[in-house]
């Protein structure tokens, strides 16, 4: 069996202290893929990603659960979620362990639906007939943010000092549907969901990262029943958590890889980067071209790569990915999207063409 591990764009909850400012995530021309949140600020446009205040953050668990949960001949459940993000802050790239995130657990709680304005962030396996899983979802991570100038306060305290506008996350819940099968045994249950590996997947979304294109990743946006592969963080996982986080040493621990991706002379926009090991031939980190075809990939390890430039697919019906699962990108590239906008409102103007009607190559 196989799921839609998240609900998608609609776990996304911007507040903002600026004018205004987009209700939207797009994903930046990095590889991995960051939340991202758009502003304006001194009169431009300005994205940045979403991030936790201090590097810091705490989490609560709700214990309950129902039947579809089993945890007979496996961990408990809170040891399941504790090593899911313990995964986030212990993963070593070449025997370096690169970011400085601080996750902390937190007191039990009796919450069981999301709440963006609580200033809290639930676990929960028992969410109310309100919360709406639309079919095929496992689990989502609604994710709200705050977009704060100089010396500005967000609703749950954390001050910024930092020069120009900077995306702070005040709140992550995560809940897993009722209708799904979960258990916590290695190897998961056959037809059951591993509680650990989708767990992983989601709490990369509440620390600030949003869907990888490399399907051996923890932050695919698909999982297996009785599969618990996305237990372990992929390199693309690894820099990604650790570019919103940088440890003193990730700057010199990895590398830069750019470069543009032309099609009959002309830049591609929104083509699929992927850097390819040259010795193992797996893929190591993706990303987007920007509008002119150029793209920037930070983070690389060192090694030997080529570069694999791939077309979105045409529709959902003829690949994963599609230009319009990239909000911020449908109307060409977020810089080119309107700054006061929401998800309900966005209008495009000079929408930029995204081919798909080429043949991946090699560089």
């Amino acid at each position: 069996m196989k799921a839609q591990a998240i609900r998608g764009t609609g776990g996304r909850i911007l507040l903002t202290a600026t004018a205004c400012g987009a209700l939207l995530y797009a994903f930046l021309i990095f590889a991995y893929n960051p939340i991202q949140d758009q502003t304006t600020f001194d009169g431009a446009f300005v994205a940045v990603h979403a991030r936790w205040a201090n590097a810091t953050m705490t989490w609560e668990l709700n214990p309950a659960a129902g039947s579809n949960v089993t945890t007979t001949n496996g961990t408990s459940m809170p040891v399941a979620i504790s090593n899911a993000f313990a995964t986030w802050n212990t993963t070593l790239l070449n025997g370096q362990l690169l970011t400085n995130l601080a996750i902390r657990q937190g007191s039990n709680t009796t919450l069981t639906d999301p709440n963006e304005s609580d200033c809290q962030n639930i676990i929960s396996f028992v969410p109310s007939s309100s919360v709406n899983f639309p079919t095929g979802t496992i689990a989502f991570t609604e994710v709200a943010t705050a977009v704060l100038l100089p010396g500005q306060t967000s609703p749950c305290g954390d001050m910024n000092s930092t020069q120009g506008p900077v995306s702070f996350i005040i709140s992550a819940d995560t809940l897993f549907s009722p209708k799904m099968d979960f258990s916590t045994t290695t190897p998961p249950l056959p037809g059951d969901f591993d509680v650990q590996a989708l767990a992983t997947h989601e709490f990369g979304h509440a620390l600030g990262l949003d869907h990888s294109g490399i399907a051996h990743a923890a932050m695919y946006p698909f999982a297996d029943s009785g599969q618990g592969q996305q237990r372990n963080l992929a390199v693309d996982d690894v820099i990604g958590i650790a570019f919103i986080y940088p440890g003193t040493n990730f700057a010199t621990a990895t590398g830069t890889i750019s470069g543009k991706i032309t099609l009959t002379g002309n830049g591609i926009f929104a083509a699929h980067v992927v850097v390819v090991d040259a010795n193992t031939g797996a893929a190591v980190v993706d990303g987007l071209t920007n509008t002119d075809g150029t793209y920037k990939l930070v983070g690389v390890p060192p090694g030997s790569y080529e570069v694999l430039a791939l077309p979105l697919a045409k529709d959902a019906n003829s690949g994963v990915y599609t230009l319009d699962d990239f909000w911020g990108w449908s109307c060409g590239y977020s810089e080119n999207s309107p700054p006061c906008c929401d998800s309900k409102q966005l209008t495009c103007t000079g929408q930029l063409q995204n081919p798909t009607s080429y043949t991946g190559k090699f560089f």
